[in-house]
């Protein structure tokens, strides 16, 4: 009897012995497994290999049952499937985790992983969608410090990068372009007035001296004068040149202003157009011809008159010449016949 008690209490305990080391999990050739889930429960870390008895190295009254405990083990543990799902969706996690840091950064893009196929997988899924979610986020904040900038440009010239945009380079970059583009057209508009400003001063023909001013703005002034300038010039040059054309002799207009009174000189001493109408009527005139004003000279009539009549004059005086040295020949051949007939008589 005593010694029934001691086999029972043998075979109690290895029962209990069992039942705290068989866990899920299915078992390799070697007998053997990876710990994956509810390690600590069986005195395991996450991911630890190891074997399993089986019983060979156990006495003979325990092969049964750590042969009835494999048999319950192999039953209830994840099958393969089930622990590749588990690694997919933790390289789905961990790569989103990944792509949403990378395309908030604007950083190239890269969704190698590195594991299991099951894994890498997963990895490569969860990469692609976090950056570019991580784009989007980053394309709208973009936009906002673009604006942010711009609104700063329009009131000063000093920028101010905030410290949440400076820490992110393409959040600073958006922030810098905004507030330059702002700053670009306020100096435009400022310019164009500036400009408006020289030009209705060189009308007047006053340049005025700016002070603490910028110096765009003063070049700008000076262009806008500097173009009223040119095209008051052409003005008198013009009145100038158009005189040239009913007038004998250059008579210094009635203006004050003496730099008018240069340009009106100017316009009318390069007037190149009288001297021919000068050639054309003088020649007419000396050839002889009747007096007619080609009618691309009506409005010069009075110096093409002028002309034509010196040429007049120059055709007199050469028919007077010709007709004087005919008169001289005429008369020596008169005195030379009565010198002869007078000798023949004497």
């Amino acid at each position: 009897m005593k010694n029934l008690a001691i086999i029972i209490l043998i075979l109690l305990t290895l029962g209990i012995s069992d039942s705290v080391y068989a866990h899920p999990g299915r078992t390799d050739g070697n007998g053997g497994h990876t710990c994956r889930t509810n390690c600590a429960k069986w005195g395991y870390s996450t991911g630890e290999y190891h074997t399993h008895n089986g019983g060979s190295s156990s006495s003979s009254g325990g092969d049964s049952s750590s042969s009835s405990s494999s048999s319950v083990v192999e039953s209830s543990g994840p099958s393969p499937e089930e622990i590749a799902a588990q690694e997919q969706t933790q390289g789905e996690k961990e790569g989103y985790q990944t792509g949403y840091t990378d395309g908030y950064a604007d950083a190239v893009k890269n969704d190698v992983g590195s594991g299991t196929d099951a894994y890498v997988e997963g990895y490569e899924t969860g990469y692609l969608k976090g950056y570019d979610e991580g784009m989007k986020k980053l394309e709208a904040e973009k936009i906002s410090a673009n604006k942010q900038g711009y609104d700063l440009g329009k009131n000063q010239d000093n920028i101010e990068i905030p410290d949440t945009v400076a820490k992110h380079e393409p959040l600073k970059v958006s922030f810098e372009d905004g507030f330059n583009k702002a700053v670009t057209e306020r100096e435009e508009s400022e310019k164009e007035k500036f400009n408006i400003l020289g030009y209705n001063d060189g009308i007047k023909d006053v340049n005025n001296e700016l002070k603490n001013t910028k110096e765009i703005y003063i070049t700008a002034y000076q262009e806008g004068y500097e173009k009223a300038q040119e095209e008051l010039k052409q003005q008198y040059y013009d009145k100038g040149y158009e005189a040239a054309f009913t007038t004998l002799k250059y008579k210094k207009p009635a203006l004050k202003n003496e730099k008018f009174i240069d340009w009106y000189k100017e316009g009318f001493t390069a007037n190149d157009e009288v001297k021919e109408i000068q050639d054309t009527a003088f020649n007419l005139g000396k050839n002889g011809e009747d007096y007619i004003v080609p009618e691309q000279y009506t409005k010069s009539e009075v110096i093409f008159k002028h002309y034509y009549e010196i040429g007049a004059q120059e055709n007199q005086k050469e028919n007077a010449q010709a007709a004087g040295g005919l008169g001289i020949v005429v008369l020596g051949w008169l005195a030379r016949r009565f010198y002869v007939a007078k000798k023949t008589i004497s």
